[in-house]
């Protein structure tokens, strides 16, 4: 099986590379852009397994990115974890409301880092149907 892909959204050249590194020494593939507008297009291009995202980004920041990958039909199911300086309850209610999977703040340790893109790559659990129940 090929290393999953993950693209990872970042406008900061040190934290950017250091997701990079620790990534790729975990075993994954990893795509980046550096804004908004162009993490959207190589999501598209790439089709990645997960995405890690930032709020803070240029040209269109991590909210829109999000909405805008959970509106697209070919996107809306990978996994997104957002990655962020941003520690207000509100922006992570709000990141939560529109689709991202999970939320964590920088500085980040590296191993909650890999152990949080391991969970958000595992397959979820079908939702349980209601067993229906014979009559007597």
């Amino acid at each position: 099986m090929a290393n999953p892909k993950i693209f990872i959204a970042e406008d900061d050249d040190a934290i950017l590379e250091l997701l990079r590194i620790r990534l790729e020494i975990a075993g994954y593939s990893t795509f980046f852009a550096r804004d908004g507008a162009a993490a959207l297009t190589g999501i598209d291009k790439i089709m990645p397994d997960g995405i890690i995202l930032d709020i803070g980004l240029p040209v269109r920041d991590g909210f829109e990115v999000l909405r805008a990958v959970r509106a697209n039909r070919r996107l809306h199911a990978i996994p997104i974890l957002m990655l962020t300086a941003r520690h207000d309850v509100t922006d992570v209610q709000r990141a939560i409301g529109y689709g991202a999977q999970d939320y964590l703040t920088k500085p980040f340790d590296d191993q909650k880092l890999l152990a949080r893109v391991a969970r958000l790559l595992r397959p979820q659990p079908a939702a349980r149907q209601p067993q229906q129940i014979a009559s007597l």
